[in-house]
């Protein structure tokens, strides 16, 4: 459990993230804003009973947020917090060990999946058209800072490496959007074709959409942050919405192998890219 000065800091950062006042905290809470006062100076921590209501409050402004995150790993949403990657990677808020374990995936296989990519799925908006972004993996913090983009859109965000999976959870700063991705284990020693699933809102009226989704390996990544953002920023110069024409066959192929099985599940199989 964290001590009151631990608390007290993750409080604050919690009510700052929230937009919520000391005074506004007390009010729904149901104690006098000097009670707030003495819990954000750490002098005292408040009972479980006023801890539960804290953390229901701040859960209107800041939906997932539970008591938990009082004493698990601190939330990262604030700038200050920013490092170039997004946020803070030891301050991820995921639970259980899945921190721990994705480090240590990334340190047997990161490697492997390191690189500039580019990405295909199918439009969200645009019925038989093709979307197409750079996509950038290189090492961060012992995990994965990803990175995908085109002409418009600019999309930052981690990947966790679990199993030879790889599980990325990407925001978009202009639009106010978030993206999911679910990938299949690449190629060895390095991957160059990767399928997966990505999730996202569509355009107009944001309805929640799933596409499969692959992955074509460019280029690697380097030790210089430097060139590979370069590179990077060129790449994702590109259109973002293309015509069928313009996707390579194997890509094309892998799109169409994604399968509805039973009833409305949506499964893509591992690819090679080999076969067209």
């Amino acid at each position: 459990m964290a001590d009151h000065q631990e608390f007290a800091a993750r409080l604050g950062l919690a009510l700052k993230q929230a937009n919520i006042s000391p005074s506004a905290l007390g009010a729904a809470v149901g104690v006098d804003k000097s009670v707030v006062s003495r819990w954000l100076a750490g002098r005292v921590r408040p009972t479980q009973h006023n801890l539960a209501r804290i953390a229901a409050v701040i859960a209107e402004r800041i939906p997932g947020f539970s008591m938990l995150d009082f004493d698990g790993p601190m939330l990262a949403r604030s700038k200050d917090d920013v490092a170039g990657t997004g946020f803070d990677a030891n301050s991820l808020p995921v639970h259980f060990s899945i921190l721990e374990s994705a480090r240590n995936e990334t340190a047997r296989r990161g490697m492997e999946y390191f690189g500039i990519y580019t990405l295909y799925y199918w439009s969200f908006g645009q019925p038989g058209r093709f979307a197409r972004m750079a996509m950038m993996l290189r090492p961060e913090n012992g995990l994965i800072e990803a990175r995908y983009g085109a002409d418009g859109y600019s999309f930052l965000g981690w990947a966790l490496l679990l199993l030879n999976r790889m599980y990325l959870v990407m925001s978009e700063e202009r639009f106010e959007a978030m993206t999911f991705m679910v990938l299949n284990a690449g190629q060895q020693p390095k991957a160059r074709f990767i399928t997966g699933i990505l999730t996202g809102p569509a355009e107009g009226l944001l309805v929640p959409t799933s596409a499969a989704v692959v992955m074509v390996r460019n280029a690697d990544t380097s030790s210089d942050r430097v060139a590979d953002m370069a590179l990077f920023d060129i790449e994702s110069q590109r259109p973002a919405i293309i015509d069928e024409a313009e996707v390579p066959a194997a890509v094309l192929s892998a799109l169409r192998q994604a399968t509805i099985l039973k009833g409305p599940l949506l499964q893509v199989p591992f690819s090679s890219g080999d076969a067209v």
